[in-house]
């Protein structure tokens, strides 16, 4: 008598359907749920501590600095009513203000919070930097 995964699948496909069927969906979403995991964790790795730009929005800005959102929502000086999707520019030109001094008031709440709980605070990224590329230098014209 064969064996193996391929034939006790079989046999257990043929004595226990539903039993299997729910096996299978349960062995599939576990699946989609790790890969979501690893996404995640490999996409925040690499944007850790990004510089803070105006299509941001305060959860994004949390994320990125590995902080509470209520210390970015403080720092804009937002009340506390659920989640807000706006990104920091439209907040600054609702409320009047210049990105710059969000920002500015941002990275400083971050570094306070850093030092409170003992964290390493390193070097924030310049609230005036706006991208990580850098122009390259004019060539001469010949």
């Amino acid at each position: 008598m064969a064996t193996g995964p391929v034939v006790t699948l079989r046999r257990l496909w043929r004595h226990n359907r539903w039993l299997t069927l729910s096996f299978l969906i349960t062995l599939t979403l576990a699946l989609v749920f790790i890969i979501r995991a690893s996404v995640f964790f490999v996409y925040w790795q690499h944007h850790a501590d990004e510089p803070i730009e105006g299509w941001m929005t305060i959860r994004y800005v949390a994320n990125s600095y590995r902080v509470d959102p209520k210390i970015v929502r403080d720092a804009i000086g937002l009340p506390q009513s659920g989640p807000d999707r706006r990104p920091l520019i439209r907040i600054a030109r609702e409320d009047g203000k210049q990105l710059d001094q969000i920002t500015e008031r941002v990275l400083d709440a971050i570094k306070a919070d850093r030092i409170a709980h003992g964290r390493p605070g390193g070097e924030l990224p310049d609230p005036n930097l706006k991208s990580s590329v850098t122009p390259s230098p004019a060539k001469p014209q010949p």
